[in-house]
């Protein structure tokens, strides 16, 4: 891998460069193996929360940006599908209960952009509220509420890709949905997670 590392992660033979797609990449010196890094990369996923017209948000109870207000979220593990992963970050970081309806948009970021090592899709979710009050419980938070856009405009330090996400979840309510998960017509296999138009636009076999 770039920097320290030496030796392949696969076989332990020592790493070299190879040319594939157009650049050199960091790869095993035995072609046997087959390992080729190409590059570090991570998924972001947060939730957009509407009751009674207020959007859930929190404060950061931890660097960077601690003190600073955003929509719950965070990182999806490897092994866990993103709609579980958004819900599970809204929950633990608010105490809210909610289910994803749809997606509202997303950020990509090249890596070191955001201030981290990896390149960064960052999925924002429209969530429909089920129960829960919100709640500061959570050590990685400070306070947790549901504000309107205008009362966040009295509110110092509230993120501008959150208050973007907030008004796209409000606006999908007056021109129509999201990118939805296709729980019906998608292609079904183990750890897929299928979206699109209207929830059900994909029905082609993979």
């Amino acid at each position: 891998m770039p920097g320290p590392w030496r030796y392949c992660p696969v076989c332990s033979m020592p790493l070299t460069t190879k040319m594939e797609g157009g650049r050199d990449r960091v790869a095993c010196s035995d072609d046997s193996c087959g390992f080729m890094h190409f590059g570090n990369f991570s998924i972001g996923c947060a939730g957009v929360v509407i009751r009674d017209n207020k959007a859930l948000i929190i404060q950061r109870g931890i660097e960077p940006f601690r003190g600073s207000w955003q929509i719950p979220g965070g990182y999806a593990e490897a092994d866990e599908p993103i709609l579980e992963a958004v819900e599970r970050e809204v929950r633990e970081e608010s105490g809210v209960i909610a289910k994803v309806r749809d997606v509202v948009g997303f950020r990509h970021s090249v890596g070191g952009s955001i201030g981290g090592p990896a390149t960064n899709i960052y999925l924002v979710f429209r969530l429909d509220y089920v129960s829960g009050e919100p709640s500061d419980a959570d050590s990685e938070v400070m306070g947790a509420g549901f504000f309107s856009l205008e009362e966040m405009e009295d509110i110092p330090g509230v993120q501008g890709l959150s208050k973007w996400a907030i008004q796209k979840a409000l606006a999908v309510e007056e021109f129509g949905p999201g990118l939805a998960p296709d729980r019906l017509g998608g292609p079904v296999r183990p750890g897929f997670s299928v979206f699109g138009l209207g929830g059900n636009a994909f029905t082609e076999e993979a």
